[in-house]
């Protein structure tokens, strides 16, 4: 959690950017929108990030849900939205050269955002939370970028959602196999094909998620002395996936 000077420099930047660009994790929109953030709602982009990890479907729910506000479907790995996403805040800025606060959950990916709108690596990017430490100031194609630490409300608390969110690493759960069948059961029924696709095994109808992760354990050979499953390991192994990216919709 932020500590209460960070809290009052990330409030100023806030106070202080023309465009505010609050991004979004397409896979759970609703666990990693700050919605304290509403009041900067007439400076505000929603960039819905990773895009190509969820179903067509779903992104459009996703859109559909903020049709009253300035809202982009955004991948980093395709880069679609960005054209969208410069001229947005060009459009809305008071001034020639917008400064333009980046914020969001940890691991929703600002810093890959920012390098892809960059044009160049100008922040530090890691698959894991936690990277950026404090606010990172960008000059850029027109635009002055501040790169946030990955913030979590302070009504949000610790723990399952958090991991689930990928804002936490998975090595703080004590009970990563709780996590890690949730994560399976999101891809059940509809999409189980994304799970034997990333694992290479078969899912039958029936498959429940704790049958399903011990599949995984096999197929990886994740083996304790004895020959009993690691479903420790296993299930951090498939949550880091998760988070990541890896395992990952098939539609």
């Amino acid at each position: 959690m932020m500590s209460e000077r960070k809290w009052i420099a990330y409030k100023r930047v806030l106070r202080y950017a023309d465009v505010v660009i609050h991004i979004v994790d397409a896979r759970d929109v609703p666990g990693t929108l700050d919605r304290d953030m509403s009041k900067y709602k007439s400076k505000m982009i929603v960039a819905i990030n990773k895009a190509d990890l969820v179903s067509p479907s779903s992104l459009r729910t996703s859109l559909a849900r903020f049709k009253t506000w300035r809202c982009v479907a955004t991948s980093n790995k395709t880069g679609r939205g960005y054209a969208e996403l410069l001229k947005l805040a060009q459009s809305i800025s008071p001034r020639p050269q917008p400064k333009v606060a980046v914020v969001g959950y940890p691991n929703v990916g600002k810093s890959s955002l920012l390098n892809k709108l960059g044009g160049r690596k100008v922040a530090r990017v890691s698959p894991i939370p936690g990277e950026t430490r404090g606010p990172q100031w960008v000059k850029s194609g027109g635009f002055l970028f501040i790169d946030t630490p990955g913030v979590i409300p302070p009504r949000d608390q610790g723990g399952k959602d958090l991991i689930l969110k990928g804002a936490l690493r998975v090595e703080h759960a004590p009970d990563p196999e709780s996590i890690a069948e949730e994560v399976i059961a999101r891809f059940l029924p509809d999409d189980a094909k994304a799970l034997a696709k990333c694992y290479d095994i078969t899912v039958a109808g029936k498959d429940t998620s704790q049958e399903i992760l011990e599949k995984i354990a096999l197929r990886r050979g994740k083996l304790l002395r004895g020959g009993k499953l690691n479903l420790f390991e296993t299930a951090q192994m498939v949550v880091r996936d998760y988070q990541t990216g890896k395992l990952r919709s098939s539609f």
